[in-house]
């Protein structure tokens, strides 16, 4: 199992490790297993992460990063010049701009569900999607088409009024058995090949999450709804 770096630290995006297998992938490229990543593996509706792993005159482009159910990560991506080996000690650098867009898109949906809560709306998150090309989330819950613009207008005011406070988050980790205790509603299938991790938003608002998250929620900026539709 892969050490998860960036579930420990907001800010991780460079870290040392060991090379612990190099295979090919069935389409040419290679595939890389560390002892410990900084790197963000797809998952929870957020992309993986890019960028470099590089020991001497070795230079491995990170393309995809993959976790699998054992818990392994899976670096893929094709060389820049040398060639790694097996027990290298590397060094990991992730695409600043790429995690930076991602995180802050995967915490605005986070804040939106802070959101909902504090408008004691009775709708429950059952799926998220944080990518540039395309960013949603779906609830379950009473909808009223006639008061959408009215909605609208309540969810992103309040959104930006927590983006703007500046609320610090911080991390816990714990067993899923123990975040109904600081977790409105705990999914059911929350990752197993991950540990059990709940970000605190704002000091108070428990999310049971193995993405990665904006620090403080200032670095959101700004939050503006573009659609919405209700079945």
């Amino acid at each position: 199992m892969s050490e998860l770096l960036y579930m420990q630290d907001f800010d991780v995006e460079k870290c040392e490790a060991q090379v612990l297998l190099i295979s090919p992938t069935e389409d040419g490229r290679t595939d890389v297993i560390l002892d410990k990543t900084c790197f963000y593996a797809r998952g929870g509706g957020q992309d993986w992460d890019t960028g470099v792993i590089s020991a001497g005159d070795a230079s491995f482009k990170v393309k995809e990063v993959r976790l699998d159910e054992q818990g392994d990560v899976h670096h893929i991506g094709t060389y820049i010049s040398g060639v790694l080996n097996s027990e290298d000690h590397v060094a990991c650098k992730v695409d600043h701009e790429r995690r930076a867009t991602n995180t802050r898109l995967h915490s605005a949906g986070h804040v939106i569900d802070m959101t909902v809560d504090k408008l004691g709306l009775d709708w429950i998150a059952t799926k998220g999607q944080h990518y540039p090309h395309l960013s949603a989330i779906e609830y379950s819950g009473t909808w009223e088409p006639e008061q959408s613009d009215e909605l609208r207008a309540a969810i992103e005011k309040q959104v930006n009024d927590f983006v703007q406070q500046g609320m610090e988050n911080s991390l816990a980790f714990m067993p899923v058995d123990d975040m109904h205790k600081v977790v409105k509603h705990v999914p059911e299938n929350i990752p197993k090949n991950k540990p059990g991790r709940v970000v605190i938003y704002g000091g108070s608002y428990g999310v049971p999450c193995g993405g990665t998250h904006v620090k403080n929620t200032a670095e959101i900026r700004a939050f503006k709804i573009i659609s919405e539709s209700g079945v």
